[in-house]
């Protein structure tokens, strides 16, 4: 009964087939691949043959967000199995996610033990609520975070000198070459730099780690299919954790669905395109930015 009445609430949230712009931070608007716009029904229809369903986000977006979980809720209601991934837990959190999603831990100790992301409670509480009162699955799909800073501290071969335990959290294999993602990722600027070789290592870690977790997933769970909640930079252009997918497993079928805001460019087919209204601005012209507290990673 819980369930049915998460289904109804957020099913009666969804978007309209309409192409009007997203009129509030929460409203979204979806469109398909061939650039139709369609409602939360008719977009599930069209996902049910997708093995991976990627959901691309502007971490914080509530529109993205709200859209994640209404989407989630369309697809618990068809009758193909389905697990859900994510981006913001990390493998070596699996134990404590599982443990609250069997109800032996309270939500505040989760969040802690989790290592959950600040926003946990108004960006992701929803989707694993769905997820625990449906009894599905829950992948904690990435690498750890503190692995991932010191692979770009001290490159790949960082990943040798961890225990079997610890290296079992990262992807065996991590995709190096000069391809297309990595160009992508080169041009870009961290700080005003361009980056560096061990920072793409660490980056695509991250691609690579999820990637793995669904191949593995689905291969043991045939007939399954996965919604993977991921930042969006990670499945522009059909590269990044996409192309890393596709090559561990080619005849998986994926859908990407892309965010985009006001005047930015429409991804290209075959992603589908999730327009959002612009996200507020995190704080007024000259305030400056919070002091962050990272430290130096323990290589």
């Amino acid at each position: 009964m819980r369930v049915l009445m998460l289904l109804t609430l957020l099913l009666l949230g969804g978007c309209q087939a309409e192409a009007s712009p997203p009129a509030t931070p929460f409203d979204y608007q979806l469109h398909d691949p061939a650039g139709a716009p369609l409602n939360l029904s008719q977009a599930a229809k069209q996902l049910a043959s997708a093995d991976v369903i990627m959901v691309g986000e502007l971490h914080g977006h509530q529109g993205i967000h709200r859209f994640q979980a209404d989407l989630l809720a369309r697809l618990l209601a068809q009758p193909r199995p389905l697990a859900l991934a994510m981006e913001q837990f990390s493998r070596d959190r699996q134990p404590v996610l599982d443990a609250y999603l069997e109800g032996k831990l309270g939500e505040d100790a989760f969040i802690e033990q989790a290592r959950a992301w600040p926003g946990y409670r108004s960006d992701y509480r929803p989707l694993v609520e769905l997820a625990r009162h449906a009894g599905i699955d829950v992948l904690a799909a990435n690498a750890p975070r503190h692995i991932v800073r010191c692979i770009g501290r001290e490159g790949p071969g960082y990943l040798d000198r961890l225990p079997a335990s610890h290296r079992a959290w990262v992807a065996e294999r991590l995709t190096l070459t000069d391809d297309g993602y990595k160009a992508r990722f080169m041009a870009s600027r961290h700080h005003g730099q361009p980056p560096t070789e061990f920072q793409f290592a660490a980056q695509t870690s991250w691609d690579d780690t999820m990637a793995e977790s669904i191949a593995h997933y689905l291969q043991a769970h045939p007939g399954y299919r996965v919604m993977l909640t991921v930042g969006r930079f990670h499945i522009g252009d059909g590269l990044g954790t996409a192309q890393r997918l596709q090559q561990r497993a080619p005849r998986l079928r994926l859908a990407l669905l892309y965010p985009v805001t006001p005047g930015e460019a429409e991804p290209a087919p075959p992603l589908w395109r999730l327009r959002v209204a612009e996200p507020p601005a995190a704080r007024p012209t000259g305030e400056p930015a919070p002091a962050l507290a990272a430290g130096e990673p323990e290589c």
